[in-house]
């Protein structure tokens, strides 16, 4: 999403609006499909040489559930604003605030895209609930039960068990 600065630096206000397809395939192993991301994006003259830009993004992921394996969406909204310049002098990152240099044009593009890989969870999960699936049988416990044994004796104390086992 490419912006010109030219009608900022006449002291307009500017409203733009779009769609954003950004590939994420490679970066993010659980995304299935992403939508188009919509973006709009509120452009001000801050100063002389100083722009605001704020924007509003939203779309829709399928991830991949990473209990259940199984395919869901998500949801992925989010609004942020930054600060960019034309005069290379004035950008400057703090601990605040990041000042970004741009000359005739500002590209939105890279900001959305980091944007909306912020939101995507490490470890994708369809519900807060989810049971996931039987590391033994392989059914998705969401679904249906199981009736396999999951307790886990530690090899070294395997011993132990059998000694109580003679005194009962």
């Amino acid at each position: 999403m490419q912006i010109s600065l030219h009608q900022l630096r006449q002291g307009q206000q500017k409203r733009v609006t779009g769609r954003v397809q950004l590939d994420l395939q490679r970066d993010v192993p659980d995304l299935l499909h992403l939508e188009p991301m919509e973006v709009t994006a509120h452009l001000e003259k801050q100063d002389t040489h100083l722009f605001s830009v704020h924007v509003e993004q939203k779309t829709c992921a399928t991830l991949t559930c990473s209990r259940c394996l199984t395919p869901f969406s998500l949801p992925l909204e989010a609004e942020w604003t930054e600060l960019f310049t034309d005069v290379e002098y004035m950008a400057r990152e703090t601990d605040e605030q990041e000042i970004y240099f741009v000359e005739e044009s500002l590209d939105l593009q890279p900001l959305i895209r980091e944007v909306c890989l912020l939101q995507i969870p490490f470890a994708p999960v369809c519900d807060e609930h989810c049971q996931g699936i039987c590391p033994k049988c392989g059914v998705n416990k969401n679904i249906d039960t199981c009736s396999c044994d999951l307790t886990r004796i530690d090899p070294r104390m395997a011993k132990l068990q059998d000694f109580f086992k003679g005194q009962d």
